[in-house]
């Protein structure tokens, strides 16, 4: 499985602004300045027209109507074109907030099996465990090798290699709970991040996960059943480590252990039925 030391996240520049209520309230006041300009300027307008034709004439109520009609027009149309403006800008905003929330989505899940793409499982996995070190809380992660998958690609193509990872994958989804992170990191590498979880419960979900799957058939997107074997390995924390490394490492070591065991055990129970066929065809007398 590639470490958690060949992981390095992208980093993240943080730029600082003011603050919202500020930047609103300053944006109050020209607004307002600007308003108190234009009455200035209409009353100057109503001053100039008295002195031009003479205070109280029909020439003056005339000429002023129209000014105060045509300054109140632009200040209706004004606050109009405000009010779509901000309508529009809202729109926009919740547009990109949806677009951003779904890149996201797209960068921390894996296309084929729908699971926690790999990045993602180690950045969840150091803050997991920063957490667990804070908390004084357990923690544990499960990973897990499909077996023979070199032989399903060679055997049966490509096409149902990627059928046999995404039904595993939803096989995964199905047999842990909402609390668990269930992640794609490799080819046919998965791995689970179990937080408040202690080693004697990781090792039953282990063994339940196992067994599952020996008795379950996967199907894929054709609904044709297939079997899948796999190799489970378990680290904890405290106990195996206080480290992504170190609880990796830990995990890798039980996940190979529970493969040779299942190897050897295969062999063991071929080796019987090949010696007796090799007694069988020895000449009798």
């Amino acid at each position: 499985m590639t470490k958690p030391s060949d992981f390095t996240p992208d980093r993240v520049f943080e730029v600082d602004q003011p603050p919202q209520a500020a930047a609103s309230h300053t944006v109050g006041r020209q607004i307002w300045l600007a308003r108190l300009i234009a009455l200035g300027l209409l009353l100057g307008g109503v001053g100039v027209l008295a002195v031009a034709s003479g205070f109280g004439t029909p020439a003056f109520f005339v000429s002023a109507s129209v000014l105060v009609v045509f300054s109140a027009y632009v200040f209706l149309a004004e606050a109009r074109v405000r009010r779509i403006s901000l309508s529009l800008e809202k729109r926009l905003r919740l547009g990109l907030l949806v677009h951003n929330m779904e890149l996201e989505n797209m960068a921390m899940q894996d296309d084929l099996t729908q699971l926690f793409n790999r990045r993602y499982f180690f950045d969840r996995l150091d803050r997991e465990l920063e957490t667990a070190r804070a908390f004084k809380r357990p923690l544990s992660v499960i990973v897990c090798d499909l077996d023979a998958m070199k032989a399903v690609n060679d055997t049966y193509g490509h096409r149902a290699g990627d059928s046999l990872l995404a039904a595993f994958g939803r096989f995964l989804l199905d047999s842990t709970r909402a609390s668990d992170v269930p992640a794609r990191v490799g080819g046919d590498e998965f791995a689970i991040i179990l937080p408040d979880t202690s080693e004697k419960s990781a090792q039953i979900l282990k063994g339940r996960l196992a067994q599952r799957l020996e008795s379950t058939n996967l199907i894929d997107e054709d609904s044709v059943q297939m079997k899948a074997s796999a190799s489970f390995g378990v680290a904890s924390y405290p106990e195996m480590g206080d480290t992504v490394d170190a609880l990796i490492q830990r995990a890798d070591a039980d996940m190979y252990a529970d493969k040779n065991g299942r190897q050897n055990s295969r062999q063991r129970e071929t080796a019987p039925s090949a010696a007796a066929r090799s007694t069988s065809a020895q000449p009798s007398g």
